[in-house]
């Protein structure tokens, strides 16, 4: 028998887990006004090795997330979703180009318990001091000095000191 069947081509179940740090994160309008979240995270693939750019876009949880301010840049970030689609070249002026880091575009992109990591250090100054600011303008309430005597003992302790006999 001749093999004249065909076949279709379903896409298989592949899932992708990458941890990696938030490199762009842009809110985009669309021509209808509706706006969603474009991301970039970028994560190496072996120590010291070489890395990739991991692309997703995501109109709700993830948008939400990034407009409360927990995406900056440099975050720690553990992403769950599809691989959509790969590449490493690009095409400009009719010449084919390579990507400075391979892309791999994710889909159906979710978050999962725990996978906000680490931020960012804030910056400190060169002279690794770090701003404070004051609690009060107010001096400091200083007590007043007592005066001694001769013998080193206020008035007060010397009338206690003869109390006792």
């Amino acid at each position: 028998m001749a093999d004249t069947q065909q076949l279709t081509n379903y896409a298989q179940f592949n899932v992708l887990t990458v941890t990696g740090r938030v490199f762009n994160t842009k809110l985009v309008k669309t021509k209808d006004g509706n706006e969603f979240l474009s991301v970039s995270l970028i994560s190496t693939l072996t120590k010291n090795g070489d890395e990739v750019e991991f692309t997703f876009t995501n109109n709700n949880g993830i948008k939400a997330l990034f407009a409360k301010g927990f995406l900056p840049t440099g975050r720690e970030l553990t992403i769950t979703g599809h691989i959509s689609t790969c590449g490493e070249t690009y095409e400009k002026d009719g010449e084919t180009l390579l990507m400075k880091r391979p892309k791999v575009h994710m889909t159906g992109v979710q978050i999962l318990d725990g996978g906000l990591g680490a931020t960012p250090k804030k910056k400190v100054a060169a002279n690794n001091v770090v701003p404070v600011k004051a609690k009060s303008a107010q001096a400091p309430v200083v007590d007043e000095t007592p005066e001694l005597e001769e013998d080193g003992m206020t008035q007060e302790e010397r009338e206690l000191a003869l109390a006792d006999y």
